[in-house]
């Protein structure tokens, strides 16, 4: 079997990995806890059985479940004593197996899986299923990294146990359509997952190894068999494709002069089992000189991990901080996560860079939205409703604003119920202890003196949820006091205390229409509305924030009032999306709001806070507006306004425009678009103006030629610096993915709420 057939049919095995996921871990010994709502009614035909009838939807362990009717076998029925359906306090009944038909749409937890049958029947306890006429599709990325599209369908889809399935009168193909002009089929596909997770070469995530067997398949492009294949058996782990090579390309820019860029690569095996992946990027830059690195990429049963490091010999010049104080520049950078034994869970960060200039001039992304540049260990336990946590931390880079806490020790109580003052109501506390030695290190070219104390830091709540029809009031009182080894002047032994107090309410309400047609293509329509309000009060604080050195937020604590205000609404119907009935949220507004009584001290004198308004209005699943707001009332203007009109006409076009303010900083018009010409071609063109700087933002042109094995890519951009620059890359295919993804609406407009397999 050749390398390029291999993977299409290879990628409709790994499709049963989500249900694995979502069934296979700390399974109880008798059925699942499932929450349960419906529309139009339901009734309980005996002790034995439950009926639901009408846009039934069903929960359990992250996993969704939509159907128009549904029966239900509660756990101790029917062999027990028929207690039929009993409710635990959060509204779920224990089901041991449930029977569901009329557009069945079953969602799996994190795999963003999705089985679509007309029928369907899960044995809940013995891990047993039966889909019939089932349809799944989703993007694979399989140990060479590849991203594969696949549309699978079967007449049957059996579970026989928790790593065990049996798929019968199978098609399969990479066709977005569900008649496709080429597709693949056997009579029954047999698979076994191994519940040890493995790295792919290339790809977000480690997945778990697929063994299976094919019976004889059959190509068909359109109703004409093309060839066969005899019956295999196989395992997904298996390589297919290159495996050093990863990619080249050649550019020139005002930034860094003509470059060239080679990349290398390899997977790291570890007793024939898959551990990790390796990449070594090299690179001449014409104004700078050679730079060469090393990316590893890691993962075991309990543990995973990163380095990046890199070096560049530089003769050149920044643009932020201009003469680099140093030739030799580059990064050190490693993260792990190791999850040990009786619930703890240890995270090491190293990083060290040569200077202040190189992530903003080779990582500028990742300088502007990154995560910090830490060095730490720290390790959590947490069991139930209290966790505990130690951290070290210090800076190794000289340039950075840091703390170090040499240690800290932190005790926190989640919602513990200390006492019952009455059926089903609860006195609740909440805690957050913290005992450090901390030190506050300036940038050192600024030339001020680190500052360190220790700190101790005790912070109580105590709340009383009550259910008053349906509203949920809670009162809240708390006090919290903070000892200092010092303070911000030559004073030792400061101590502060302060009390908080307050309560929050909120309701929910929806209500169910029955409406069809119009703008937005009704079936049905559902109205859901959340309100919700608190006041919170900061009372006789002894000590005022300036006394204190400014380490975190836990300094900043000073006397205050507010209340906030919320309110979301949800507006839902049913669209019609590739041939298959969804629920979706085609209006969502959410609205918030602060009022501080006593403005002079808390506000600025403004006694109102700004409006946050967060709105998303689909007109269609592929016509979309977003906007994100806060509207500031002592500037009567907006301070941040992001709004952003996205559409995808067909499958081959993606146009998006938007507009991002941010008052005094950024006022900005920014473009977007992507046009796939045929199977092999590809344009995309991006651009924008900023108002505040009175020019162009960065601009660019770039093609793709798609080839059998191949990516090319030409692309000319012109910078914000007034400079042009392009580039020629080349990639082996099967570590490229087309899709285009687009950062979020928070920092600029959001282009990927659209379909996901648009432009695929």
């Amino acid at each position: 079997m050749s390398p390029r057939r291999a993977p299409l049919l290879l990628a409709a095995l790994v499709l049963v990995v989500g249900a694995l996921r979502a069934q296979d871990e700390a399974a109880p010994p008798v059925g699942e806890s499932v929450s349960y709502s419906w529309q139009l009614g339901e009734y309980q035909i005996d002790e034995r059985r439950f009926v639901a009838v009408g846009a039934v939807q069903l929960s359990w362990r992250g996993a969704t479940l939509r159907c128009n009717q549904a029966v239900l076998w509660p756990v101790g029925a029917p062999d027990d004593s028929g207690a039929g359906i009993r409710e635990n306090e959060e509204g779920k009944i224990g089901v041991r197996a449930l029977y569901a038909e009329g557009t069945v749409v079953l969602t799996l937890p994190d795999e963003e899986m999705v089985f679509r049958a007309d029928r369907l029947y899960l044995d809940l306890v013995s891990r047993r299923g039966m889909h019939l006429d089932a349809v799944v599709r989703k993007d694979i990325i399989g140990r060479d990294g590849r991203a594969i599209k696949l549309s699978f369908r079967a007449e049957e889809l059996r579970q026989l146990d928790p790593t065990r399935f049996e798929f019968l009168d199978v098609h399969a193909t990479t066709s977005p359509s569900l008649s496709p002009g080429y597709r693949i089929e056997t009579p029954a596909i047999r698979v076994q997952v191994d519940p040890r997770r493995v790295i792919p070469e290339r790809g977000p995530e480690p997945y778990r190894n697929i063994r299976y067997e094919l019976d004889e398949s059959v190509l068909y492009l359109g109703d004409l068999p093309i060839f066969a294949t005899p019956p295999f058996s196989g395992n997904t782990a298996d390589r297919f494709g290159y495996s050093f090579f990863r990619g080249a390309s050649v550019d020139a820019s005002s930034k860094f002069g003509p470059s060239a860029r080679v990349t290398l690569g390899a997977p790291i095996d570890i007793d024939g089992e898959p551990w990790g992946d390796v990449e070594v990027p090299l690179q001449y830059l014409g104004d700078r000189g050679f730079g060469g690195g090393l990316d590893l990429r890691y993962a075991g049963e309990d543990y995973r991990g990163t380095f990046e490091g890199f070096y560049q010999n530089d003769r050149g010049f920044d643009q932020l901080f201009g003469d680099p104080t140093t030739n030799d520049r580059g990064r050190a950078t490693w993260r792990h996560r190791h999850f040990l034994p009786e619930h703890i869970q240890l995270d090491v960060e190293f990083s060290k860079i040569s200077d202040r200039g190189f992530l903003p001039e080779y990582h500028e992304s990742e300088f502007k939205s990154g995560k910090e540049q830490e060095t730490l260990v720290y390790l959590k336990r947490a069991r139930e409703t209290t966790a505990l946590t130690f951290l070290a931390k210090t800076r190794l880079n000289e340039f950075q604003d840091q703390n170090e806490a040499l240690p800290q020790l932190g005790y926190n109580v989640f919602s513990y119920p200390v006492l019952e003052l009455g059926e089903g109501t609860f006195l609740y506390f909440d805690a957050d202890y913290e005992i450090g030695r901390l030190t506050r290190r300036y940038d050192e070219a600024l030339g001020i003196r680190d500052e360190r104390a220790a700190r101790i830091d005790l912070d109580n709540t105590f709340g009383v949820p009550l259910h008053l029809g349906p509203v949920v009031v809670e009162p809240f009182a708390g006090v919290r006091y903070t000892w200092y080894e010092r303070g911000r002047v030559a004073e030792s032994g400061l101590s502060r205390i302060g009390y908080t107090w307050g309560g929050r309410a909120s309701i929910e309400l929806s209500r169910v229409f029955d409406t069809s047609g119009g703008l937005f293509d009704l079936d049905g329509l559902r109205h859901v509305i959340l309100f919700d309000v608190e006041y919170r009060s900061v009372q006789h604080v002894s000590r005022e924030v300036a006394d204190f050195i400014p380490f975190d937020a836990v300094d900043g604590f000073t006397e205050r009032d507010e209340i906030r205000i919320g309110l979301r609404n949800r507006l839902q119907t049913f669209w019609e999306i590739d041939g298959e009935s969804e629920a979706v949220d085609f209006v969502d507004l959410d609205v918030e709001w602060t009022y501080f009584p006593h403005a002079d001290r808390d506000n600025g004198g403004e006694e109102i806070g700004n409006l946050d308004v967060d709105l998303a209005v689909r007109f269609t699943p592929n016509f979309v507006f977003l906007t994100d707001f806060e509207y500031n009332f002592a500037l009567d203007d907006f301070e941040i306004l992001n709004s952003t009109v996205g559409w995808a006409p067909s499958r081959d076009v993606f146009l998006a425009v938007g507009y991002r303010r941010y008052a005094g900083v950024n006022d900005a018009v920014v473009a977007r678009g992507q046009w796939r010409v045929n199977e092999r071609l590809g344009l995309a063109v991006e651009g924008g103006y900023d108002f505040v700087e009175n020019r162009s933002q960065d601009q660019s042109l770039r093609i793709q030629r798609i080839g059998e094995d191949w990516v090319f890519e030409f692309e000319i951009e012109h910078d914000n610096q007034g400079g042009f620059g392009f580039g020629i890359s080349f990639t082996p295919r099967i570590f490229f993915d087309p899709r285009v993804r687009f950062g979020a609406i928070r920092n600029e407009p959001r282009f990927s709420t659209l379909r996901d397999d648009v432009l695929r």
